[in-house]
């Protein structure tokens, strides 16, 4: 074997060479390729023939170990030292005893070459003769391991420095270069080929090599005539002459385009999984924290409603005392419905279930409307309270309902935040072609690290935020998708802690003033009185029949209780029926519910009984159970905890167009 077939890398495509594939393996008379460890992958050739030895059953022991250099220790040693002290590139030449029979030994000369293969592991293709034997052409040699190569795409490069830098290739390598088979390639051409952006750290490396005869290894990209772009790793080793001046150099080229994106992929799939863990585990821990302040701000005004309860009932209180009591239990249940409100729209989000219901609305009467609302409880704490708009009035199409929960909440927020002696500002303006309302105060002010985060869910459920406000920390999230629902946006600013805040939301104004607009009135406690009307309530709840019974009736109402369907359907159809002019009823109750009720009602024979105005009055507040309970034949739906005055209205509304509804 002869220096022509020594020096370069080959991939693990060399495992393929045998007898059958390539004759390269018949030119020897053991060829074969070993693991990193030095042990045999496979081995063959024409020795086995005069040997006893089966080469398939030396696969996986050690090359050094078999029996053919069992002549003497020092030729086992020889061939250990040498596979240990080969690198990469590198190549050993030995000549050692072969042991062809226990009592025949015959000199030969063995050939190692180190490689690595796709997988970056070091093997070794070890390939010997006996020495009489004529070892094979250099030049039939060369040619079958550059068509090896070209098999398992390889390029391989001999450069030749003292033949003006002249380079030899096999046709991979040149089709890597886009240039044809039968061209000679020069190390100039492949550079050139290389991306700008890698090309001078690949010419240092390659530089460097060939100076000092070392080896390297670089990974670059390809740039070919059409375009595309194509990974390349290229390894190698650069030797110098006696006189310590460049030689050769020789290396090898491979494709790792789809490994290199089989890679990163890789590493984008665990960046993204472990940015989705990281979100989930962050939000799990602030859900759980939210949980644990669901408990307590439903706690601490349930305790203040049962204890003033167990004061009232036990004691003998004076009056100031009595009416002080009675305030703080209806503040605290309103504390309480706000909370289950905001519980039950955050479930809605979650769900997909939040719907609006869209109509031509007046914008600034809707904003004026829940100023006014505010203004008692800003005053009271000794608030500067301000309301400027330059429009009178603007049309928009929007849910009424939802965008009074939305400026509710933003003033709410601002009067609670601001102390006794600060200000808070509501102005309404319009820019181009949106409404911008800003709500703004001189209170307690929000962190900077808050800010990106104020919206969100459960953000104020973090422990940083020492919940001195009260609240779920769900109304902001809320008030955020309401206003997204319109078309719209909401953002806050402040200059940090004690500097007061500025939130203001953007509307489209979508131009409807040719459409009349139901105009929202400033609350008022005096909504009108029920004098006159007979009602029949259907409660199956001893104390919610009884509180809206006495409501009723202390509004005028002449109103009978019943606490089933049996019972109303009864007292509807008994002897000398009372003539009702409405029925209010729960819709959950035990036995048979009030959506049974109601289309018992409707398909009466007696129109009097068949046309009587209803109203459900139910705790539950899902779109799916109201749209349930008007298709049934209800005319108006309502929630529990109900709101007098709102009851009230919704009493008169339907009454009023009660010979609308028989038509």
């Amino acid at each position: 074997m002869t220096n022509d077939l020594a020096g370069g890398n080959l991939s693990s495509s060399a495992r393929a060479v045998n007898s059958n594939q390539f004759p390269i393996a018949r030119m020897f008379d053991l060829f074969g390729v070993l693991d990193e460890s030095g042990n045999i992958i496979t081995l063959e050739g024409e020795i086995f023939s005069r040997t006893a030895a089966d080469p398939a059953m030396l696969a996986g022991q050690p090359f050094a170990e078999s029996v053919f250099w069992q002549s003497t220790a020092a030729n086992s040693r020889l061939i250990e030292n040498a596979l240990r002290d080969t690198p990469i590139g590198g190549r050993k030449r030995l000549v050692i005893d072969f042991r062809i029979a226990a009592d025949e030994t015959a000199p030969f000369e063995l050939r190692i070459l180190a490689f690595s293969d796709a997988g970056q592991r070091k093997q070794f293709l070890v390939a010997g003769c006996e020495i009489e034997q004529q070892l094979p052409d250099s030049t039939e040699v060369v040619a079958e391991l550059l068509n090896a190569a070209d098999a398992g795409e390889i390029g391989l490069l001999f450069w030749n420095h003292k033949e003006n830098g002249r380079a030899y290739a096999n046709r991979f390598c040149n089709s890597l270069c886009e240039m044809p088979s039968n061209e000679e390639l020069r190390v100039e051409i492949l550079l050139e080929k290389i991306h700008p952006d890698d090309r001078s750290q690949v010419s240092a490396s390659l530089s460097a090599a060939i100076a000092s005869g070392r080896n390297f290894e670089e990974e670059f990209r390809f740039v070919y005539s059409d375009g595309t772009v194509e990974w390349i790793c290229a390894q190698g080793k650069s030797f110098l002459a006696r006189d310590g001046k460049p030689a050769k150099t020789l290396a090898v080229l491979r494709k790792t385009t789809e490994a290199k994106n089989a890679a990163d992929e890789l590493e984008r799939i665990y960046e993204r999984e472990k940015r989705a863990r990281d979100e989930a585990e962050t939000a799990n821990r602030a859900k759980d924290f939210f949980l644990a302040f669901v408990s307590h701000e439903l706690r601490s005004p349930l305790n203040a409603i049962l204890g003033w309860s167990k004061i009232l009932l036990t004691r003998e209180v004076n009056e100031e005392t009595r009416r002080k009591a009675l305030e703080t239990i209806e503040k605290s249940a309103q504390v309480q419905a706000k909370l289950i409100n905001d519980l039950v729209d955050s479930a809605r989000v979650a769900s997909g279930k939040l719907r609006l219901e869209y109509r031509p609305v007046n914008i600034v009467e809707i904003v004026r409307s829940s100023f006014e609302a505010l203004r008692p409880t800003a005053e009271a704490a000794g608030l500067k309270y301000e309301f400027h708009s330059e429009l009178s009035q603007k049309q928009i199409l929007g849910d009424s309902g939802r965008l009074q929960q939305v400026f509710g909440n933003l003033i709410s927020n601002a009067v609670k935040f601001t102390p006794s002696g600060g200000t808070v500002n509501v102005t309404v303006r319009e820019d181009g072609d949106f409404i911008e309302i800003s709500v703004t105060d001189t209170g307690q002010g929000i962190e900077p690290a808050l800010l990106p985060n104020i919206f969100r869910q459960f953000a104020q459920g973090h422990p940083e935020n020492e919940r001195r406000s009260g609240g779920l920390g769900l109304g902001l999230s809320i008030v955020n998708i309401l206003v997204g629902k319109h078309g719209g946006s909401v953002s806050a600013f402040s200059d940090g802690h004690g500097r007061g805040s500025c939130f203001t939301v953007r509307l489209p104004a979508t131009g409807v003033e040719s459409v009349p607009v139901n105009k929202i009135s400033t609350p008022a406690n005096n909504v009108g009185r029920l004098d006159g009307i007979k009602i029949l309530i259907v409660e199956d709840d001893p104390d919610s029949r009884e509180v809206l019974q006495l409501f009723l009736e202390q509004n005028g109402a002449s109103a009978n209780a019943v606490d089933s369907v049996r019972q109303a359907l009864a007292v509807l159809k008994g002897n000398g029926p009372v003539k009702y002019d409405l029925i209010i009823s729960d819709l959950a109750m035990p036995e048979e519910d009030g959506y049974s009720l109601i289309k018992k009602i409707r398909s009466n024979d007696e129109n009097d009984i068949a046309s009587i105005p209803a109203i459900a009055l139910s705790a539950f507040t899902t779109q799916e159970s109201r749209s349930r309970a008007l298709e049934a034949g209800f005319q108006r739906y309502l929630t529990k905890p109900f709101e007098p005055e709102a009851i009230v209205r919704e009493i008169l509304a339907l009454l009023q167009n009660k010979d609308k509804f028989n038509q």
